[in-house]
């Protein structure tokens, strides 16, 4: 590998950074046409392909999280493509390329501020290159962060990566010669990734811990306060998230320690925290949703404590960065402990820890440590492993219906998967099947938020098969009122209602037909959609209730939108109607 390196005919600055490029979007280009993911994904298409305005986006309001940066790239999605999924799928891949070129960057700094500090006999110039292309190998090949770049719901991860990595980029450059442009644009990423995701909090404690450990002509006096300007919008965003922004629930309830046992907390943090730093040695097995961890991780939690406090007071550089790594962990830690995701632990989570955690493995294979052949070839034997997993993942990412089969075996009790599960069926026409995923997610769930979900894919399911009394009968199984039932179930009892209503006659049919008119007003009230009038018109006539039927056209055809599709047709009623009078 090193005489490869050092051919003088390989030495342009672009080859390596292109080698790289070209290894990431060769493992993960057949993400690009995954299409949507069924967990999240449908939501994100949902929200912002409904135009919501700029302001909108920016501004904190009543959802569960405030990321107006991350919320912001999905509104030029909409802006851009329309929500396509390939160009989204391509920005999580592109952005996963630009932060395996930004470690590669830092790595080659880190290794050259070991060389800078070594003996000039202990320094092996030729092999400087090798240390911080196998730490960019490792991030951009790392198996744990495929969940980051295939799911188009997780990219906050990388976004939030891409601006923490490149402010530690200006603040190593500032440490090494302070000039406030530097500084500026360390702040001014920070700041970005504050808005990109609420975890970037913990990415002050690594610009304080690599002020006191990085070499550089930065004085003791300017560290400190630059680590003080730093660290004021962290403070900020937490005294705004507990005091003022109602809107950022998520990280108020992420910070509070109220009705926490301490004793539980504590073991549940080092079990967590033990399951994250076996991952990114050992990363198998892999899933998307994970729901429990052995408790002997605890023990690896509980041995690692020692260790990281001993790198800590010795400040070494290759300490620090793996600190560093294990301080961008913690949020993840209170993730698990705090339940405040739909799962306790998360490979995604992992994405920006894994790439301190390679930095330090640079640093410790330092030019004054070079790496020997057997360690070379270890290094290589991981990078290739680690490009197999990645790559059958990516292809496990591209088959919906593998993907929810295999993260069912592994979380076998977590009862959302079986409704995703059933909708991809329900999508493959399988009803059967359909039905079996939807009646196990209905037993096993514990979620209120998706209770009703569960239900109304139950019914869907009877529609689609063509049962349509057993859709009213599970209807009023949940509802005893149509009035209480959210549009959604009042849309599934108007489908099956009205094609049952075809195969009666006489009395049974008339007593149907109103129903179905209280179903359609009801539709009216809780949508706010004309459309709905316009369909009781059509009721109304076949019913052979004109002068109801012209009211219904005449307040559809008043209230539509200009481009409605059904304002032209409801006009041409009323014209037949009073044509015919």
């Amino acid at each position: 590998m090193r005489s490869w390196l050092d051919n003088p005919q390989l030495r342009h600055p672009l080859y390596l950074p292109l080698l790289l490029v070209a290894l990431i979007l060769a493992l993960y280009y057949p993400a690009v046409g995954s299409g949507i993911h069924p967990i999240d994904d449908p939501g994100i298409v949902t929200l912002y392909g409904s135009s919501p305005s700029l302001l909108q986006v920016l501004l904190p309001g009543d959802g569960y999280y405030y990321r107006p940066l991350l919320q912001l790239s999905f509104w030029l999605d909409n802006r851009l493509w329309a929500m396509a999924s390939a160009p989204m799928h391509l920005e999580n891949i592109l952005l996963h390329c630009a932060n395996t070129l930004l470690v590669f960057c830092l790595a080659r700094r880190v290794t050259a501020a070991l060389s800078s500090s070594a003996p000039s006999s202990m320094v092996n110039s030729q092999s400087s290159i090798v240390p911080p292309l196998l730490a960019a190998l490792l991030f951009g090949l790392h198996p744990v962060n495929v969940e980051a770049v295939n799911w188009i719901a997780g990219r906050s991860d990388p976004l939030l990566a891409f601006f923490v990595l490149g402010a530690t980029l200006f603040w190593l450059r500032w440490l090494d010669a302070p000039r406030w442009h530097d500084f500026g644009g360390a702040l001014l990423l920070f700041g970005a990734a504050l808005m990109t995701k609420e975890t970037a909090l913990a990415a002050a404690a690594v610009a304080f811990l690599l002020a006191l450990a990085w070499p550089g002509k930065a004085t003791p006096r300017q560290r400190a306060a630059a680590v003080g300007v730093v660290l004021s919008p962290a403070l900020l965003l937490v005294l705004f998230a507990l005091f003022f922004w109602r809107g950022v629930h998520s990280l108020r309830r992420f910070l509070s320690m109220t009705d926490l046992d301490l004793l539980q907390g504590a073991m549940d943090a080092l079990t967590a925290f033990g399951f994250y730093a076996r991952k990114l040695v050992v990363p198998v097995p892999l899933n998307f949703a994970i729901t429990e961890v052995h408790p002997l991780h605890g023990l690896l939690g509980v041995a690692l404590l020692p260790v990281l406090c001993l790198l800590l007071l010795r400040r070494r550089l290759p300490g620090v960065l793996l600190i560093s790594a294990a301080f961008l962990v913690l949020p993840a830690v209170l993730v698990a402990v705090q339940q405040v995701a739909w799962t306790p632990y998360a490979e995604r989570y992992l994405y920006l820890p894994s790439a301190f955690f390679v930095l330090g493995l640079c640093a410790f294979f330092s030019p004054a440590r070079s790496p020997g052949p057997a360690a070379l070839l270890l290094a290589l034997l991981v990078v290739t492993a680690f490009a197999g997993l990645t790559l059958k993942r990516t292809m496990l990412w591209t088959d919906k219906l593998a993907f929810l089969e295999k993260t069912i075996a592994s979380s076998p009790r977590l009862g959302s998967l079986y409704s995703q599960l059933g909708d991809v069926l329900l999508q493959r026409n399988e009803l059967d099947r359909a039905a079996e995923a939807f009646a196990t997610a209905d037993r096993l769930n514990q979620r209120e938020s998706v209770r009703l979900v569960i239900k109304a894919n139950l019914m869907g399911v009877q529609l689609a098969k063509g049962n349509y009394a057993a859709v009213r009968s599970q209807f009023f199984g949940i509802f005893a009122r149509k009035q209480d039932a959210p549009p959604e179930f009042l849309e599934i009892l108007y489908k099956a209602d009205g094609r049952r209503m075809h195969g009666l006659s006489g009395k049974e049919k008339a007593e149907l037909a109103e129903d179905l008119l209280e179903t359609l007003d009801l539709l009216h009230q809780k949508r706010y959609d004309p459309f709905w009038l316009y369909r009781s018109g059509l009721l109304s006539l076949e019913l052979g209730d004109r002068a109801r039927a012209r009211d219904f056209f005449q307040r559809s055809y008043t209230a539509a939108p200009v481009d409605a599709h059904y304002k032209k047709a409801a006009e041409i009623f009323l014209h037949k109607m009073e044509r015919s009078k």
